[in-house]
């Protein structure tokens, strides 16, 4: 909860909305009684990407029989410096073993996520409206930046 406010600010950052599903601003109540619910939830796993002592996203993985599905996030003043690609990188080795498929779901326009997804091995597959991005995952851990 004590980085409910950064992840709020990132969420409702003016990119960050135009790539996401839901457009919309999202009030700070509404943020704190999800927020809650996300990390009560056994099923949800979530981090934040740092570089040294500087926040630089937020990642979050809901499992369900096997198959976790990734949602992410860039702060605003750290994206076009890699740590999309890496945040995606360093999730696979922060799974417990039951999960052996990740996914990520991104609008069509989403481009920049969907560059990160392929670059880390992500096979792809055309929706409606979508793009489906999935991997088995392998363990391995990256020491230069942490979750």
């Amino acid at each position: 909860m004590d980085d409910a406010e950064d992840i709020l600010n990132w969420r409702n950052d003016e990119r960050t909305r135009a790539s996401s599903f839901n457009k919309g601003v999202i009030a700070l109540s509404d943020h704190l009684k999800w927020l809650a619910g996300k990390l009560s939830d056994p099923a949800c796993h979530m981090f934040i990407m740092t570089d040294g002592e500087e926040k630089v996203g937020n990642i979050r993985v809901d499992v369900r029989d096997g198959v976790g599905e990734i949602s992410y996030m860039i702060a605003p003043a750290c994206r076009g410096q890699g740590y999309g690609r890496k945040i995606i990188e360093l999730i696979e080795s922060q799974m417990p073993p039951e999960v052996t498929t990740l996914i990520g779901v991104t609008l069509k326009s989403n481009t920049a996520s969907g560059r990160c997804f392929v670059s880390n091995g992500y096979s792809q597959e055309d929706a409606e409206d979508a793009i489906v991005y999935s991997k088995g995952i392998h363990r391995m851990l990256s020491p230069d930046f942490s979750l």
